[in-house]
Formats: structure tokens, C-alpha cells, sequence
């Protein structure tokens, strides 16, 4: 508790003090107007005692006023002067190109694509899924990105080529993302909608708001029964991340408005702006020749406000960035635990636990993800012993979308598929016997095939997107720090 309590107070600058301090006085205003009033009408009230004089009636009158007039204007004073002055910066901070620290996370677009390859996209391509397949596109999409290849494909290099042409496509030519998916199958809405935020940056919240709002991951909550009461045992989580993320982004931009402000002054120019403080190596670049002991005074506004606002050591770094980001990892984790069997068996190459293991979560917070990975292989197997005897073309490579819909339909227990299949496993019960009874769920689950799988994809890409928010903040941290000491250790927790 002292710790967060230091931890808060560094966040705190002093205009903000002097602000809670001008508002308690302006509330309480009239309390000390009646409490004055009354003392004074005791005073007067004095005079009434036989050899007792105390002061005048228009003394005991104008005190009170004098007292509550003071405390109303000096309270709002002291309320409106810091805010005026810190608004002010934080302005100036966005004037002077904060927001334009998306940037530097469109600069590491091939990465964010090769992840969202490795992490999600060549599944589909090795299934030969829907979000694979493309439509007849306008003249201005060249054939050689565009072209179906149908059917499951390889996972190998040519596959990974396909992917990125189309991506890259699709991030450079500008259109709606119903029309982008309709004829390149691939789904970046969510990508796309990442990349609009700005490292440090208020409104750095996109997927807060996806996992809040957007459609597509309602549509998955109420698969999975995420409903109401499911979303109150979050809400903490989720109030916690928002406090940390608005005192953080508040007090970055605050401190960088006044260091660019004072380096623009010191050096009679206005070349100096958010990008120069927050953009790795910058502090190199040619153009910094022009001002003489500009790199070294602004390396030490740099380390200095990375130092107010996470602290001085790794560790006071990483808990800051679990603080602010790592709540929306956690909520995106679970829910896709929830939905994607595959995301708990293995079968991807990575899991739930291995990732919260990455992040550093406890041991005892990811006990309900290795249970849950129990059951799902358990739920496969007889899945699998039952598909043999009623579908068995569904265990064959070429239906690999489709079987990979009933596992999620057993998986949410649609239709009570999964309470079936359950029971099946309790007992000594033939397959033959078995699969009767889940035909109807599997049949339907085969038909909705597209579906599941635009729904997964979202759901993979969304939960990937928050993997490489944290990674990509302290990747950035650890590169800020490095500038102003080679020996920093890296404090990214997660795998890169």
C-alpha cells in the first residue's frame, strides 16, 4: 500500500495539489462563512455582559463576508490558475505532435504483421479457412495479391508472402473495412483501428473500446455467457486500468509540453516537439547540429521525466506497465480462453497459460486456465470418437474450418453440446450410441462454419493486438531508457 500510495504521488504534480486544495476551499466556502458567522455572533452576543466589551456590530457583520469572499475567491483562484496552466500544457503537448506518435507505431508494421501471421493468420491459411478467400476486387488490386488460391494451403513461405501482400495492400489503399474483408478476406479492422492511437497518448484506449463495445466481440461474449454479472466481477479491473492510464497520460503530457516548451524558448525555434522527446535515437539525428547542447539537455529532460513518471528502476517500470496495460491483456486472455478450445490444447503452438506465464501473472490466477486446458482435451477426444462414427469427413484436413466450428459449438456449449459430450465421457458409452444425440449441434455448427471463424479471427487478432500493446510500450520504454543508459535491462515481460 505505501508503495502504490508513492507510486500515485509521483504521479501528482504540484499544480494538481495546488487545484484539490483551491476546490476544497471554493466547497467549503459557506462552512466557513457559517462557522465565522457564528463565532462572531458569539462575540458580539459578548457585549451583553456587564462589563464585557468585545467588538461592533458591523465587525461582527463584515467578518464573516470577508472570511467566506476570501475563501470563495482564493479557492477559485487556486482552482482555475494550476488548471488553466497545466491544460494549457497538455495542449501543447498535443499541438506539438503527442498525437503523432502513432507514427512510430505505423513505423513497426512489418512486425505487427509478422506477429498477426505467426499468432493467427497462417492457421487459416493452413485450414484454407474464409478468411482466406477473395472476390473478383476493383482494376486496382493486382492479381498477384488478390488471386484465390482455394482450398487449405501450407503454412509454408509462399503462404506468409500471400498474407503480407494483401495486408500491406490493405493498409495502404483506403476503404471501408466491410468492403476490405468482403474482397480480401483477411480482417484488420481492429489493426487498423489500433494503429490510429499514439504511444503516451490520452486517447491510446482503441482496445479498451473494442472489448467494451464492438460487435463482433458481444457477439462472442454472448456465446460464451459472458453477460452481466461476469462483467461487474471485471469492473474493477477495468476502473483500475483507466485510472492508471488517465493519471499516466495526464502527467506525460504535462511533463512533455513543458520540456518542449522550454527548449523551443531556450533555442529561439520551434523544432523541438513530442516526437523529439519519445521517438528512440532522435537525440541523434543530423538536425540537432544546428543547436549547440540541445542533444544533452534534452536527454536530460527525457530521463527525467521517465524517471517522474516510472520510476527509477526496472521493477518501478514494469509494475507501471502492468498497471496501465495489463488489464486489457487479462480480459482479452480470458474471453478467448472461453471461446477458442484450440487457445487452451496446444494444438497453436501456444496457449493461455504459457502467455499469462510470459506476463508474469501469479501462479494461482492461471490454476483456472490449466483446468480448463484439462477439460478441453478431454472434451477433443471424445468429440473426435464421436465425429468418427457419425462425420467422420470432418476429421479430414480438407474440413478442417468446419471442424474446428464444432469444437467451438462444444466448446460453448451450444445446443448443450457440451454438457452431451460430458456426460458421454463419464460413462462407458459406444460412440455409435453417442453421436446421435449431438448430430443436430454438429450439423448446425458445420453450417455457421463462416461465421465461427469471423469471429475467431476478430477475437484472435483483438487478443494478439493486446499482447503487442504492452510489448510495444515497453520495448519503447526500454529504447528511451537505453539512450540515456547502455547497461538498462529490458523491461518488456512478454514474448516479442
Amino acid at each position: 500500500m505505501r508503495r502504490t500510495l508513492g507510486e500515485v504521488c509521483r504521479l501528482i504534480n504540484v499544480m494538481d495539489v495546488l487545484y484539490y486544495l483551491g476546490d476544497m476551499m471554493y466547497r467549503k466556502s459557506l462552512r466557513y462563512t457559517g462557522i465565522t458567522a457564528a463565532v462572531s455572533l458569539l462575540g458580539f452576543l459578548g457585549n451583553l455582559i456587564p462589563g464585557v466589551t468585545t467588538y461592533r456590530f458591523e465587525v461582527a457583520v463584515l467578518l464573516p463576508l470577508v472570511v467566506g469572499a476570501s475563501a470563495l475567491v482564493g479557492g477559485l483562484l487556486l482552482k482555475l490558475i494550476p488548471n488553466i496552466i497545466a491544460t494549457r500544457l497538455v495542449s501543447v503537448a498535443e499541438a506539438q505532435d503527442l498525437d503523432l506518435m502513432e507514427d512510430y507505431r505505423k513505423w513497426q508494421q512489418d512486425a505487427h504483421l509478422d506477429a498477426l501471421w505467426q499468432r493467427v493468420f497462417r492457421f487459416e491459411w493452413a485450414a484454407g479457412s474464409a478468411a482466406t478467400r477473395v472476390r473478383p476486387h476493383p482494376a486496382e488490386c493486382p492479381p498477384e495479391i488478390c488471386a484465390d488460391q482455394g482450398g487449405p494451403q501450407d503454412p509454408a513461405e509462399p503462404a506468409r508472402q500471400q498474407f503480407m501482400m494483401r495486408a500491406k495492400f490493405a493498409l495502404s489503399h483506403w476503404q471501408p473495412q466491410t468492403r476490405q474483408r468482403y474482397y480480401l478476406g483477411v480482417d484488420l479492422r481492429y489493426l487498423e483501428d489500433w494503429r490510429n492511437g499514439a504511444f503516451f497518448h490520452r486517447d491510446d484506449n482503441k482496445l479498451a473500446e473494442q472489448f467494451d463495445a464492438s460487435a463482433t466481440l458481444e457477439a462472442v461474449k454472448r456465446e460464451v455467457g459472458y453477460g452481466r454479472l461476469a462483467a461487474l466481477r471485471d469492473l474493477p479491473t477495468r476502473l483500475g486500468r483507466r485510472f492508471w492510464w488517465a493519471m499516466i497520460s495526464r502527467i506525460i503530457g504535462i511533463q512533455v509540453g513543458d520540456a518542449v516548451s522550454d527548449l523551443n524558448q531556450h533555442y529561439q525555434t520551434d523544432c523541438f516537439n513530442a516526437q523529439v522527446l519519445l521517438w528512440p535515437g532522435e537525440e541523434e539525428e543530423p538536425w540537432l547540429d544546428c543547436f549547440p547542447s540541445a542533444r544533452e539537455e534534452l536527454r536530460q529532460r527525457r530521463q527525467r521525466m521517465l524517471r517522474r513518471v516510472f520510476g527509477r528502476t526496472e521493477e518501478d517500470a514494469r509494475r507501471m506497465l502492468d498497471r496501465m496495460l495489463l488489464p486489457s491483456f487479462w480480459l482479452a486472455t480470458k474471453l478467448r480462453a472461453l471461446y477458442d478450445p484450440e487457445y487452451s490444447d496446444g494444438s497453436l503452438g501456444y496457449t493461455a497459460v504459457s502467455d499469462l506465464e510470459a506476463m508474469r501473472i501469479p501462479p494461482q490466477r492461471i490454476k483456472p486456465f490449466q483446468s480448463l486446458a484439462e477439460r478441453v482435451v478431454g472434451q477433443r477426444r471424445v468429440l473426435r470418437d464421436c465425429l468418427r462414427a457419425l462425420h467422420p469427413e470432418l476429421l479430414v484436413h480438407t474440413n478442417a474450418e468446419a471442424l474446428r466450428a464444432v469444437r467451438i459449438a462444444a466448446h460453448t456449449n451450444r445446443q448443450g453440446l457440451a454438457r452431451l459430450l460430458d456426460q458421454y465421457a463419464d460413462r462407458a458409452v459406444d460412440p455409435s450410441r453417442a453421436a446421435l444425440p449431438i448430430a443436430p449441434a454438429v450439423q448446425a455448427a458445420v453450417q455457421d462454419k463462416q461465421q465461427y471463424t469471423e469471429r475467431l479471427v476478430a477475437l484472435r487478432v483483438h487478443h494478439e493486438l493486446t499482447r503487442l500493446h504492452y510489448t510495444g510500450y515497453a520495448e519503447l520504454l526500454r529504447a528511451l531508457r537505453k539512450t540515456d543508459d547502455e547497461s538498462t535491462p529490458s523491461i518488456g515481460g512478454g514474448r516479442g
